[in-house]
């Protein structure tokens, strides 16, 4: 029998008193399906996903070790596509935002897979292990969440799951709620990016606070106690069209886990389809599958499973339409108006022409209304965008589409120094999440170093390598990693001088003439004679004040260094001594 999600039993288990205990490694598990292109208020979910990422590990302790794990990144249709991409170490956040920013998002869901294979990773059947999984689907590579969670616990001297179910519907996330509440972990919904980026603090803090240790009392032998059944009935309409909603009515006492189904009229009593919680309600709405023919509503009851009520419902076929543009440029934004049942989870998706049902490309979701805003792939050709049921993966109606090529300019606007600043124009599809890098000449395709999105405007600034060389900037479609056009870029060596009086009264004020490439974040620095690079200064003035400077003489007698700092490579590209009398 399918898995249902017991809130009671959820609530119970994370109840337990304990002793606490030092908190130990953790790894992320980061869904990088392809669901991951489906747009929330017009945004890709693997943008928002990885936003809130960056957002959160910044207020992460460096001492929390954690690790970075991906499924679905590397290619489409693969269950064994699962890698770890980050150890977990102390101080790992830096590696982990830029091992995300990396991601490719193509394939299947093999959740399951992905945390038992943590699990292995964090030796689970030694030390304690703890997992924090991100994803936005269900598992789709036939296996069991529930069954896992069950098997890791019990094999595991302290394995917990944690779950951030982002844009799931209900039983998406009943589905992986069970995962985290049979290992004793926590499940949080998160709908948009302020829910994900709050669900993922709050995980985080779970982690870094002392861990509780179940500590389980003794329970007393059940007793063997056959309940009545219930006075119970239901009415529901006669007829309705597939994969839409109906309201069902009920009388009589019951349970409020007790559930209302919908099933073929040959299922076993045990059995169950689309369902939902009565919670004691006297009417409940009730999502019907998408199949035709006969059907049985029935009220089961929780505990016993038995069915107490039940009445036949007759489903008729469902229909929809899209309606968008004939043509567009390859990564940019549509508008689809569509009509259909708007079931939970339905939605808009753009696939290569006569593509699977079952294959997706971006998407979003139906709830949003209509028209939505899709997001088109990157590359020209004929597509079709889509209606497509949830539940059964049937594409319901689909509108063609022509891609055509797009093409972008790079134009540098100043001449760069090392670890100066680089100001570039461009021109180009600023799809969302497209950006301009630096890269050493004829490095690999996906690879980057400073960056700025063009979301930022048609000027950009980006931070040049500290080494001189030769470089490329690089225009780059986010969705693809595709580089749509490069330029050759020679980084030159910059002269830096500092000067000031040899010595100076103590408190008193002096004159500082410098020398340099002036960046936005460079200054002059005052720190004593044997202080390291990275020095705390006794004081400092940015560069962007010109020259000469005014600057203090420390308080106290002694021999001193006024620096001149490159701010953004911390490099001492000069220094005077200074005597301070």
């Amino acid at each position: 029998m399918k898995y249902l999600f017991n809130a009671a039993a959820f609530a119970t288990a994370i109840a337990f008193s304990a002793t606490a205990v030092a908190a130990e490694r953790a790894m992320i598990i980061f869904d990088a399906s392809g669901s991951m292109w489906g747009q929330i208020d017009g945004k890709p979910k693997h943008e928002i996903a990885r936003q809130a990422l960056r957002d959160v590990l910044g207020s992460v302790s460096p001492s929390t070790e954690l690790g970075l794990m991906a499924y679905g990144h590397r290619e489409k249709g693969n269950c064994n596509d699962i890698e770890v991409l980050v150890a977990p170490a102390a101080n790992s956040k830096d590696a982990i935002i830029r091992a995300a920013d990396k991601l490719k998002f193509l394939g299947k869901t093999p959740l399951s897979a992905a945390v038992a294979q943590a699990a292995e990773a964090l030796r689970y059947t030694e030390d304690k292990a703890t997992v924090i999984l991100i994803t936005d689907g269900e598992e789709t590579c036939q296996a069991d969440p529930c069954a896992l969670g069950a098997e890791l616990k019990s094999k595991g001297v302290d394995f917990t799951a944690h779950v951030v179910g982002f844009d799931l519907t209900q039983q998406e996330g009943e589905q992986v709620a069970c995962l985290a509440s049979s290992t004793g972990g926590q499940y949080i919904k998160a709908d948009d990016a302020e829910q994900l980026k709050k669900a993922m603090s709050n995980m985080v803090q779970i982690l870094e606070a002392p861990v509780e240790k179940v500590v389980k009392a003794a329970e007393p032998e059940p007793k063997a106690v056959q309940p009545e059944a219930p006075q119970v009935t239901l009415q529901g309409p006669d007829t309705a069209v597939a994969a839409s909603a109906i309201q069902v009515a009920l009388t009589g006492s019951r349970n409020k886990n007790d559930y209302v189904t919908v099933v073929a009229p040959d299922a076993a009593e045990e059995d169950y389809g689309p369902y939902v919680r009565v919670e004691q309600k006297d009417q409940v709405t009730l999502q019907l599958p998408d199949a035709l023919g006969t059907h049985e509503i029935r009220y089961v009851d929780d505990v016993s499973k038995r069915v107490l009520a039940k009445q036949s419902i007759e489903l008729t076929e469902t229909s929809a339409t899209v309606t968008t543009i004939a043509s567009a440029a390859a990564g940019s934004t549509i508008d689809v108006a569509w009509t259909g049942p708007n079931s939970p989870g339905d939605y808009i998706t753009v696939v290569d022409v006569g593509a699977p049902d079952d294959e997706y490309g971006a998407y979003v979701r139906t709830a949003g209304g209509s028209p939505v805003k899709l997001l088109l792939p990157d590359q020209f050709g004929k597509y079709e965008v889509r209606y497509v049921l949830d539940g059964s993966k049937r594409v319901l109606a689909s509108a063609p589409v022509m891609l055509e090529g797009v093409t972008a300019t790079l134009a540098l606007q100043n001449r760069p120094v090392r670890g100066g600043e680089i100001i570039v124009a461009w021109t180009g599809p600023n799809n969302s999440g497209d950006y301009v890098t630096v890269v050493p000449q004829g490095a690999a395709q996906d690879a980057y170093t400073a960056y700025a999105r063009t979301a930022s405007g048609p000027i950009l600034k980006i931070t040049a390598p500290a080494e001189a060389g030769e470089y490329e900037v690089r225009y780059v479609v986010d969705q693809s990693k595709r580089v749509l056009i490069s330029i050759p870029m020679d980084l030159t060596e910059v002269s830096v001088s500092v000067s000031a009086p040899s010595s100076v009264a103590a408190g008193s004020t002096f004159s500082v003439e410098w020398t340099g490439p002036g960046n936005r974040n460079d200054f002059i620095e005052i720190v004593a004679h044997d202080a390291p690079v990275n020095a705390k200064p006794l004081n400092a003035t940015r560069t962007s004040q010109g020259s000469p400077l005014q600057m203090f003489a420390p308080g106290i007698a002694g021999q001193y260094h006024v620096r001149y700092v490159m701010r953004d490579t911390k490099e001492v590209a000069a220094h005077v001594l200074l005597i301070v009398e």
